[in-house]
């Protein structure tokens, strides 16, 4: 006899994919289940507390300006702060303030006179976070030629652009598409660059508190799948009328997904604790000399809620090369740098932890929808689109509206 089906649709994996596919199902009145493989859903998105700290599962900000978010009832209520809009940069031994002059009028003419970058490069700058990502992906162009194309000077593009865009799409060379760049760009200027109170994590607990915690199976891992029925490893078995696997590219290369040939992009965060900031500003350090460190938050001034109260949580991410350093060797050169930068102070420093993120991110050549289809089976992720929040909830949004559509056809016959 046929086992009734479980749910009208199965997904796998409780990222931010997993989720928005199941939320886009269940807001069009479809029964679904969604087994996740760890203990928390979140995917890349988790926060876990330690010793009363916030640990994000490394350094990352939520755009508010992301469409896919906006779309999600609720994320505007998550208790977000925001970064000031630009970044301090580090470059021959000092640090210079760039701010965009839009957000903070009030320092235009400190901008103008600074060592960054022309008025000429602020206006292509203004002119470029107006084109659309499709516009710019059409040209064909990897990030790094995007730039010179585009006519920035090359002090403008060494001082800002590049430590920036390095740092947001973790890749020192910039070969993602120049479209993705201009995607970012956008974004950052036209939101805010927040962290929810309670962590990264909030925007999936959202989906999954809409969608109805019941309905997500934790600690569920699967081993194999066809189009209607997964099986886990103990050997439970569950059918539907369509499964979605959403997990990462590798899980899913396990469970039957074409194999994605694309370069895999390395980061690694270390959390720091420290009994005051090096800085009171809301603004992300980049770095353009040499040494292992991309990027350097001061977390708590921001979101204070990340740290016990008097204590500052500092995050410092690599990339490249020195993202794959032994944690040891990776510490010390880190340490080492950072010194060079604020003294003394960084002996108070308590090193907390590390994120280790070896396949952090896909770097793809093109914007694209984000699934494809495998005997019947639907396999989701921004690996398949673009490398970003909004790519992967993008991504379990279109899926899912396929699924909608094919289901109303089928009962329709």
């Amino acid at each position: 006899m046929t086992k009734l089906f479980d749910a009208d649709v199965i997904v796998i994996g409780a990222g931010l994919t997993g989720l928005r596919a199941a939320h886009r199902l269940s807001q069009a009145g479809l029964s679904v289940l969604v087994f996740e493989r760890s203990g928390a859903i979140g995917g890349r998105m988790t926060t876990y507390q330690s010793a009363g700290y916030r640990i994000d599962r490394g350094f990352q900000v939520l755009l508010t300006a992301y469409p896919e978010v906006r779309q999600i009832e609720g994320s505007n209520r998550l208790g977000c702060r925001s970064f000031s809009s630009g970044a301090r940069i580090r470059h021959n031994g000092t640090f210079v303030d760039f701010v965009d002059p839009l957000r903070h009028p009030g320092e235009l003419w400190k901008i103008l006179c600074s060592s960054v970058g022309s008025l000429s490069d602020y206006v292509r700058l203004f002119c470029l976070t107006r084109a659309s990502g499709r516009q710019c992906s059409s040209r064909g162009l990897s990030t790094d030629e995007g730039l010179r194309a585009f006519g920035f000077t090359q002090r403008f593009q060494d001082r800002f652009l590049r430590p920036f865009l390095r740092g947001v799409l973790l890749d020192p060379l910039l070969r993602a598409d120049f479209g993705l760049a201009c995607f970012y760009l956008q974004m950052f200027a036209v939101g805010e660059a927040a962290l929810p109170e309670s962590g990264t994590q909030a925007l999936p607990n959202l989906l999954a508190d809409q969608i109805g915690r019941s309905h997500v199976r934790l600690n569920a891992t699967v081993n194999s799948i066809t189009r209607d029925e997964i099986t886990l490893d103990n050997g439970d078995s569950y059918r539907a009328r369509q499964v979605i696997c959403a997990v990462d590219t590798m899980s899913a290369t396990q469970l039957g997904s074409p194999v994605q040939t694309m370069h895999y992009l390395a980061s690694c965060t270390l959390y720091f604790s420290a009994p005051r900031a090096p800085f009171q500003d809301p603004l992300v350090v980049l770095s353009t000399e040499s040494g292992p460190i991309a990027t350097l938050a001061v977390v708590t001034n921001v979101q204070p809620s990340y740290a016990p109260p008097g204590r500052a949580l500092i995050a410092i991410t690599c990339i490249g090369d020195a993202a794959s350093l032994p944690e040891e060797a990776q510490r010390g050169s880190v340490v080492t740098q950072v010194t060079t930068w604020y003294g003394d102070q960084v002996r108070e420093w308590s090193y907390l932890t590390r994120v280790a993120l070896p396949a952090s991110l896909v770097s793809r050549p093109r914007m694209t929808d984000g699934y494809t289809e495998v005997e019947g089976i639907l396999y989701a992720g921004d690996y398949l689109s673009y490398p970003s929040q909004n790519g992967a909830l993008a991504a379990g949004r279109k899926v899912a509206d396929l699924v909608i559509e094919r289901l109303a056809s089928s009962a329709a016959d």
